[in-house]
């Protein structure tokens, strides 16, 4: 979609709150629609960039808010300051050593060991309830919501596949209640963003939209 030259004439934050306007809705429709908390439309529409997530989010809500606007992102796009704050770091991995070679009595150890690890994860799963385990890292405090979260989809009968709703920027408690509805396995990933509000979901995979089978896992990155 091209954007009118007179549309051009403006900057991006005067580009994106007059089609909004045009369009006859409020930043709380936009939220509601988008997933995008409202805090972020409006520091896009004021070009408040500082308290944007890490740039590779902030460009996500500018594509989304933009298709919602019936913008073309392209258009939009070179207009979007970059750099503005920190890329997500990862922890450190730690020094791995070349192991030395087991004597006998060392393997028969390592293999008493996996047995009882086997018959623990056995005995655990007996007891677990039939819509399988839920994977999660609970090191990591969970968030309060920071939106309005609608009613979790109830998943469907006889374990077929569902489609993966939008998580970005939704709080774990709030994303996890949405998997849960559905019946999905889940694996939580916390890594340090920085101006990203801790228990936030920064990512997703499979994206939305995606269709998972039974025994597919969603991954969620979330800010610790």
């Amino acid at each position: 979609m091209h954007v009118p030259e007179a549309r051009q004439s403006h900057s991006l934050g005067q580009t994106l709150q007059r089609a909004r306007q045009a369009r006859g809705t409020t930043l709380e429709d936009a939220e509601r629609v988008t997933r995008i908390p409202r805090k972020y439309l409006e520091a896009l529409e004021q070009e408040r960039y500082t308290i944007l997530p890490p740039p590779v989010y902030a460009r996500g809500f500018l594509r989304s808010y933009a298709g919602y606007l019936d913008l073309d992102p392209a258009e939009l796009m070179p207009f979007f300051p970059v750099g503005h704050v920190e890329e997500p770091k990862l922890e450190p991995l730690p020094h791995v050593r070349q192991p030395k070679p087991l004597p006998m009595s060392g393997f028969v150890a390592v293999a008493a060991v996996a047995i009882l690890i086997l018959a623990v994860m056995a005995l655990y799963g007996f007891g677990h309830e039939s819509g399988g385990s839920r994977l999660l890292d609970r090191s990591q405090p969970l968030g309060t919501a920071s939106q309005t979260q609608e009613p979790a989809p109830t998943a469907p009968a006889g374990g077929s596949s569902v489609s993966v709703p939008e998580l970005l920027g939704f709080q774990q408690t709030d994303a996890v209640a949405q998997l849960d509805g559905l019946n999905v396995d889940y694996v939580i990933v916390a890594i340090q963003v920085g101006g990203v509000p801790k228990g936030q979901v920064v990512s997703q995979d499979p994206s939305p939209g995606a269709t998972v089978a039974p025994g597919q896992t969603v991954t969620l990155t979330v800010s610790r």
